[in-house]
């Protein structure tokens, strides 16, 4: 059954254990690691038995960065946390980067796009090679136009997905990147089939589901039609109220949406 998680870092408490029950009581199944280096938060999640939907940014550097030498941290830490992840039997969430685009003045690499694309193809080859292995999972996450411009839609993950020919490595869908991106989000999810293996929801301001505009129904509807299995992670800029508040009601509004997806059906 779809297990539905939470980011750490929009949990109350001291320990990955104390975020753990906390969202329990929230009416969350599991915890999204996001911590940078996410080592020790997974060393505790495998130590005291803590369900994890992903690991999410929870290393350094970026894979295309301008900098050799934090392209280099990024590929040392990802290999160790592909480890980690097929200890936990999930995966790493991976972007090409965070911040650099050449939609905005300034902010390229300094590479062509193609480049940057091999680049980052480059990078995980290996680390698909090393999921396989582990038993982990690899998911390529489309950035809206503004964060990147290697991996904005789903149709983009989609490919990078294809060149790679790895079972270990499948595809990520944000909703609010695919706010931005996508003309129909229920549509390039379904497009996506079997090669879809995580979900994160945010609503249009990134905020929690419920605190924006984003209608979910078709979403949820689409995933239902689909047959969708994987994960679905509430993955925020923040919350709208205090934790105990704001995230008990998106626990309920997500159960909510798939309980109705399925008598739809």
């Amino acid at each position: 059954m779809t297990r539905l998680g939470v980011q750490d870092r929009l949990v109350p408490g001291a320990s990955i254990r104390e975020k753990y029950d906390a969202v329990r009581t929230f009416g969350f199944d599991a915890l999204e690691l996001s911590g940078r280096p996410a080592f020790e938060d997974a060393r505790a999640a495998i130590r005291d038995r803590v369900p994890v939907t992903a690991i999410a940014g929870g290393y350094r550097g970026w894979l295309i960065d301008p900098d050799p030498d934090q392209i280099a941290l990024a590929r040392t830490d990802l290999a160790q946390l592909v480890d980690l992840a097929g200890e936990l039997g999930t995966g790493i969430v991976v972007v090409p980067i965070w911040g650099r685009t050449r939609n905005l003045p300034g902010l390229a690499t300094g590479r062509s796009r193609d480049q940057d694309e091999a680049l980052f193809l480059e990078g995980l080859r290996p680390l698909a090679q090393r999921a396989e292995r582990a038993g982990a999972r690899i998911f390529i996450e489309p950035l809206n136009r503004y964060q990147n411009d290697v991996c904005v839609t789903i149709a983009d993950a989609l490919r990078l997905s294809a060149a790679l020919a790895s079972a270990a490595v499948i595809i990520v869908g944000d909703t609010f990147h695919m706010n931005i991106e996508e003309a129909d989000m229920a549509a390039s999810l379904a497009g996506a089939g079997e090669r879809l293996g995580y979900v994160q929801v945010a609503d249009s301001q990134r905020l929690e589901p419920g605190a924006g505009h984003i209608d979910f129904g078709p979403i949820f509807d689409a995933l239902d039609e689909m047959g969708y299995e994987g994960d679905i992670g509430l993955e925020c800029a923040g919350l709208s109220g205090p934790a105990p508040v704001a995230l008990p009601r998106a626990a309920a509004l997500l159960r909510d949406l798939i309980r109705e997806s399925e008598l739809r059906a």
